[in-house]
């Protein structure tokens, strides 16, 4: 046997036994892709013996996937002016619309805008979706998720209406922005301990004992619509909301390193280049670990090194993993003409 297969060998061996331990976030476990990088707020811009994170290293960046991965000089740049009809829906239902010269009072029977309710509450429509550009930009700058991403992300989970949603038959809530659950706010906070030293900052003295329910009390301030506030929307709380969304989704992109590494034995970086990484990040964020662990290893048995989305496209397999994978695309998709002529 030549040197190249005994290596090929090695490999899906090794990948055979991770596989066996993969349940992967071994908590605590931070040889995350690209380097040795840990990830906190100290590290995030600091280029020195160690390398950048690939979930923060923008390089190499295909001109085709721009239209997601510019970074916008001004939140102006990322005005929209979508019709939403969940988000007027909830307007119309919150008193602060007016929709009592529409037809059914402005609303569907599954509490959606109808037509004349859609056009009635437009013009908020309009200023909500907008309202959070700013912040939306300087989680880029602060954290570092793209801010396109982001944007498109909120409007797919929430269309902008900050509040908690309930499934009583499957006992879940999901609240905020990001329709955020439990489960998914303690993943986030095992792989991203500056999402617990922010919400920390802002809860009562004593909320973060070790004994406290961190995650519980980061989703409620993550609920944040207000009957008495303009537009339904306590801003200020919002503001912060988007912020700990970001360290969300950042959290979700270290454990996706660390998965790659788990599912090749390679670091991230060798594996995937940025915008893959992101994408698999919103699989993780959708489908879970295991959908993307399983696609990384259905994938590197292909190409046997470096993949490209394409190549892990072709490897998904699985209703869940299908939706996570159709999830990324939308998140992905070409809205805005970025970058500007």
């Amino acid at each position: 046997m030549n040197g190249q297969a005994c290596v090929s060998m090695r490999m899906k061996n090794y990948r055979v036994l991770i596989k066996s331990i993969v349940m992967i976030f071994a908590t605590g476990i931070f040889l995350l892709g690209g380097g040795v990088i840990f990830p906190s707020s100290q590290t995030r811009r600091t280029v020195s013996a160690q390398t950048v994170h690939p979930c923060l290293n923008r390089v190499n960046i295909p001109i085709d996937e721009l239209h997601w991965l510019y970074v916008p000089e001004t939140a102006s740049e990322l005005y929209t002016e979508e019709e939403y009809y969940f988000l007027a829906g909830e307007l119309i239902k919150a008193n602060v619309v007016d929709g009592s010269m529409c037809p059914s009072g402005g609303l569907m029977q599954n509490g959606y805008a109808n037509a004349c309710g859609m056009a009635t509450a437009m013009p908020a429509v309009i200023v909500i979706q907008n309202m959070f550009n700013e912040p939306i930009l300087q989680a880029w700058k602060d954290v570092g998720v793209p801010p396109v991403l982001l944007k498109q992300m909120i409007q797919i989970e929430s269309q902008f209406w900050p509040s908690l949603t309930t499934f009583e038959e499957a006992y879940l809530e999901e609240y905020g922005f990001g329709r955020m659950t439990i489960y998914g706010m303690q993943n986030a906070l095992e792989w991203n301990r500056d999402l617990y030293t922010k919400a920390c900052m802002n809860l009562p003295p004593g909320a973060c004992a070790p004994d406290s329910d961190i995650a519980f009390q980061i989703l409620v301030s993550m609920v944040n619509t207000c009957e008495t506030c303009q537009y339904g929307i306590d801003i200020e709380s919002a503001t912060r909301s988007v912020d700990y969304l970001a360290e969300v989704l950042l959290a979700h992109c270290y454990q996706t390193a660390q998965l790659i590494f788990n599912a090749t034995g390679w670091y991230s970086s060798l594996v995937v280049d940025y915008a893959t990484i992101w994408k698999l990040t919103m699989m993780d964020y959708t489908s879970g670990p295991t959908c993307v662990f399983d696609t990384v290893v259905n994938t590197f048995d292909v190409t046997e090194g470096p993949m490209n989305w394409s190549d892990i496209s072709a490897n998904v397999n699985g209703d869940n993993c299908t939706r996570g994978l159709e999830y990324a695309n939308r998140v992905t998709a070409r809205y805005f003409d970025f970058p500007p002529d």
